[in-house]
């Protein structure tokens, strides 16, 4: 089916989350109908909508109703079981495609993949039970972290810090196979974001983050300042994955340095991200509005940087200290989510303040730290996958 999609036609959205919104607002803003499927009632994301089906990701008729309402169908994010998208290929056109889906929800086929085009990684090792761990754990070394082979929603990690703790993973190992992979202890974590479609590659600009103690993330900052070296090196591995990886959309590779300046790729992320949401303020083109293009034949948007910016995570136990700064800052651009869902979590996602009016991250920092907003954390309550260590 032609990738080719012109306004007036149905534009599909499948995996959808709070990021949904402005999707949805993208698409029709440049004049395309929008039906999303979704496996549970979200009415504050889907509203914008012109129709939505409710069902399961197993129901056939209720999928065969959504694809054959649409031209071409998107996933959001990479949490859709690719069987599900392949059997919505029979209806309509899947602009990102299969293949890259596949290999990034496997983390040994994203690991074999980044071998094989010659990418820096974490050393591991498959395991599938406890005397495995305890065989391999010299290998690779403590700190070490086991994951489930597959990602999905929900899905877990666990640190082993030592030998008394693999006894632990016999409540978290279970049928199937695991990944036992080292901890890189970092100094600095990085993502970079690009957009891929018909040979051409638009990257965004570097973006460092920063999270708390219990992996919850609390700030994206843009453009982020690395040495010309390494920044030419994330840049070549983010082309080697974009001309490898049958992809066409948004995505980004997540990066780990070292105190020594190793560079690690941590993984590759699929789809519209919260943290790509920091070039919402600081490019001339978001996220959104270039996945809308790749997905139906424009060609990319040449991305500019326009100002710098941090990009702060508001969580629902800061909703009292943060009404104190919408009052104030003439300089923060606030996005609140009109949503009832995590209302009952102190630690899910309220909002996001884009923080700006100065050309020097560290300023942009002080600035944030003068308020105290963010100086008080709460522990994670594993609500919010799109944190969890993947």
């Amino acid at each position: 089916m032609s990738n080719t999609i012109f306004p007036g036609s149905t534009l599909g959205i499948i995996g959808i989350n709070r990021n949904g919104v402005a999707m949805i607002a993208a698409a029709k803003k440049a004049g395309f109908n929008v039906g999303v499927y979704v496996d549970r009632s979200q009415p504050d994301i889907t509203k914008m909508a012109d129709f939505t089906i409710d069902g399961a990701y197993n129901d056939k008729q209720k999928l065969t109703e959504f694809g054959e309402a649409c031209d071409a169908i998107i996933y959001q994010t990479p949490n859709i079981d690719s069987t599900v998208i392949r059997f919505l290929g029979q209806y309509a056109a899947i602009p990102q495609g299969i293949n890259g889906l596949e290999i990034v929800q496997d983390r040994l086929m994203e690991r074999a993949f980044l071998d094989q085009i010659n990418i820096n990684i974490a050393p591991y090792v498959t395991v599938i039970g406890l005397d495995d761990v305890y065989q391999s754990i010299d290998s690779i070394g403590y700190p070490a972290l086991l994951k489930p082979i597959q990602r999905g929603i929900g899905e877990q990690s666990m640190m082993i810090k030592r030998q008394s703790d693999i006894t632990r993973a016999a409540d978290f190992i279970d049928t199937g196979t695991y990944l036992l992979e080292s901890w890189i202890d970092h100094t600095a974590e990085y993502t970079l974001t690009a957009a891929c479609a018909n040979g051409e590659v638009e990257i965004f600009p570097l973006a460092q983050l920063e999270y708390n103690e219990d992996r919850q993330l609390i700030s994206v900052a843009s453009p982020a300042e690395v040495a010309d070296d390494m920044l030419q090196e994330m840049h070549r591995i983010i082309k080697s994955v974009a001309d490898s990886l049958q992809y066409t959309g948004v995505f980004s590779v997540n990066f780990y340095v070292t105190s020594t300046g190793t560079l690690y790729v941590k993984n590759i992320e699929l789809g519209l991200t919260s943290i790509a949401n920091v070039y919402d303020n600081t490019t001339n083109v978001d996220q959104y509005e270039q996945q809308l293009r790749a997905s139906v034949g424009m060609p990319l948007h040449v991305i500019r940087q326009l100002q710098t910016a941090l990009l702060m995570i508001i969580r629902n136990y800061q909703s009292v200290a943060i009404r104190r700064q919408w009052l104030l800052k003439n300089n923060w651009k606030f996005r609140f989510f009109n949503s009832d869902t995590d209302t009952a979590d102190p630690a899910g996602i309220l909002g996001f303040v884009w923080v700006t009016g100065d050309t020097d991250l560290d300023a942009l920092r002080n600035q944030v730290d003068d308020t105290e907003v963010w100086n008080k954390t709460l522990p994670n309550s594993g609500s919010d996958n799109e944190e969890q260590e993947k």
